[in-house]
């Protein structure tokens, strides 16, 4: 059967007024600013669709990642979707205190970067800007939510007093989507929701 090239006369739809931006979904984050902080699992491929989803929430957004994070997903894809340099070492500029965000979205939220925060501990981009973060909330300056994702193994007696002490301090504990024996990863609308129920209560 010979193809026509008619055939391919797709229906795009509508462009947007430039190749980064995105549809607008709602504006419940309108004039809100969201740090998303990837830690070190899998699950951080994921992230441009996260800061994609913020955006199209309204929400203006920064990436924090570390090292092992940008194993998983490229710091290019980071910085296009969220339309801002991607913050993996702390500077001059500061920028653990520089952007001020309303809200701080972990996600995915790692046993290793969970049990470093919990016990005080600031030793790169994510945790420092957490410290930052914890500080801001103590004010009632913004809001920490928190997506754990690890293997079920993982979720032993020292994760979970770990998680009690921060929710304590007054952070969200997104529950993960259980399966398979992991604790993975919400899905993203089940994220951004979170975040705007946390700036809600604000």
């Amino acid at each position: 059967m010979t193809a026509h090239p008619d055939e391919f006369r797709w229906d795009l739809g509508t462009p947007l007024d430039g190749d980064r931006a995105v549809r607008a979904q709602s504006r419940a984050l309108a004039g809100k600013t969201v740090a998303l902080l990837l830690s070190g699992g899998i699950a951080a491929y994921r992230a441009p669709d996260v800061c994609r989803a913020l955006r199209a929430a309204g929400a203006r957004v920064y990436v924090y990642a570390t090292p092992t994070a940008l194993q998983f997903v490229a710091a290019d894809a980071l910085q296009w979707t969220a339309l801002s340099p991607v913050v993996t070492a702390l500077d001059g500029r500061a920028q653990h205190v520089e952007h001020a965000p309303d809200a701080y979205l972990v996600a995915p939220a790692t046993y290793s970067t969970l049990n470093k925060v919990a016990a005080g501990v600031a030793d790169n981009a994510v945790t420092t800007a957490l410290a930052s973060a914890l500080g801001r909330l103590e004010q009632g300056d913004a809001k920490v939510l928190l997506a754990p994702t690890m293997h079920g193994s993982m979720v032993n007696s020292i994760l979970r007093e770990s998680l009690a002490k921060l929710a304590n301090l007054g952070c969200v504990v997104i529950p993960p989507r259980a399966e398979d024996g992991k604790a993975k990863l919400p899905e993203v609308d089940v994220l951004v929701a979170a975040v705007v129920e946390a700036l809600a209560r604000a």
